[in-house]
Order: structure tokens, then sequence, then C-alpha cells
């Protein structure tokens, strides 16, 4: 199992709608908003590299209010 934490900044005012939609993904597991550089912060566990590049580029990175991501992979 592949556990990773992404890192999100979004556009200003968007936080909960963006946590909202990321709850209801099968693959996260935790999601939190934040103060400082980065508004959000989800935890991901997936089987594969595939899975985790999917949940990122295709519904995370897709969302119009989500301007960057930083990926943080625990070995």
């Amino acid at each position: 199992m592949r556990e990773t934490y992404v890192l999100i900044n979004c556009d200003l005012g968007k936080e909960q709608q963006i946590i909202k939609f990321l709850q209801k993904l099968q693959s996260i597991r935790e999601v939190q908003a934040t103060h400082g550089v980065y508004d959000i912060i989800a935890k991901i566990e997936t089987k594969t590299e595939r899975e985790l590049n999917d949940t990122i580029q295709s519904k995370i990175l897709s969302l119009r209010q989500v301007n960057s991501v930083t990926t943080l992979q625990a070995e």
C-alpha cells in the first residue's frame, strides 16, 4: 500500500468545497484545511503508482480551483 501526502494550494475561499469533494474519493484517507503556504493536506492510500497518478492528475489537479500540489511519499 502506497501512502502519499498531497499539499494543495487553492483559490481563496474554496477550501471547504475542495475538502468535501476529496472526502468522497475512495483513495483519500484523511483531509484537513491548513494555514500557511498550503491550504489543504490530504492523505492518499493506493495500491499502485498508476492509481496514485490517476488520483492526483485526473481528480485533484483537474479541479479549476486547485492552483498547485506538492506530493510527499512515505516509504
